[in-house]
């Protein structure tokens, strides 16, 4: 229902009435919905997933209240009241929800950032870096390639053992036993 007013000297000004703006958030869901719909009620889900941008932006001051039911809405969104209808309840158990989901990534986040400063504390960078090092990295270089020359001459030999073996396993197994 829009109302077209005239100006000072403007014709067709429109003036959208308080009923439309809030059918503009109505059918739409709640911004970031997706990631807690998991976690909370079928019922409340549908709620939030059709109404769940109308109430965020009751809340938000976006639109303005046009009954006594969204004004106290607005006061259980806030804290102010307890929840009683499905809308409220809804509404409520998003924002646990919602909280929950980011005390749990603050609480990972910590996590991770402990695990990194202990991984730091693990390199000790004064004898790393220290040049009166005796070792001065030839050790660690000595067993680089003593373990390489190693590794690539055992390795090839492997198959021949195994072929070796094979060729007698089967030339005793079925060969002529006869003698």
């Amino acid at each position: 229902m829009q109302q077209i007013f005239s100006v000072e000297g403007k014709s067709g000004v429109v003036i959208t009435s308080e009923q439309e703006k809030h059918l503009k958030f109505i059918g739409k869901p709640l911004p970031g919905l997706t990631e807690i719909a998991g976690h909370i009620r079928k019922d409340h889900a549908y709620l939030l997933e059709n109404y769940g941008a109308w109430m965020d932006a009751l809340v938000k001051n976006e639109i303005q209240p046009l009954t006594e039911a969204q004004r106290k809405f607005i006061k259980v969104a806030k804290g102010k009241l307890p929840g009683d209808t499905c809308f409220e309840n809804a509404w409520i158990n998003s924002l646990i929800v919602k909280n929950s989901n980011r005390t749990d990534l603050i609480t990972r986040e910590t996590q991770l950032s402990g695990r990194v400063s202990n991984v730091r504390s693990f390199s000790n960078s004064e004898s790393i870096n220290n040049e009166k090092s005796d070792l001065g990295g030839g050790f660690g270089f000595l067993t680089g390639i003593v373990l390489a020359v190693l590794a690539f001459s055992i390795v090839p030999v492997i198959p021949v053992i195994i072929a070796f073996i094979a060729g007698h396993w089967l030339s005793y197994t079925f060969g002529n036993h006869d003698k």
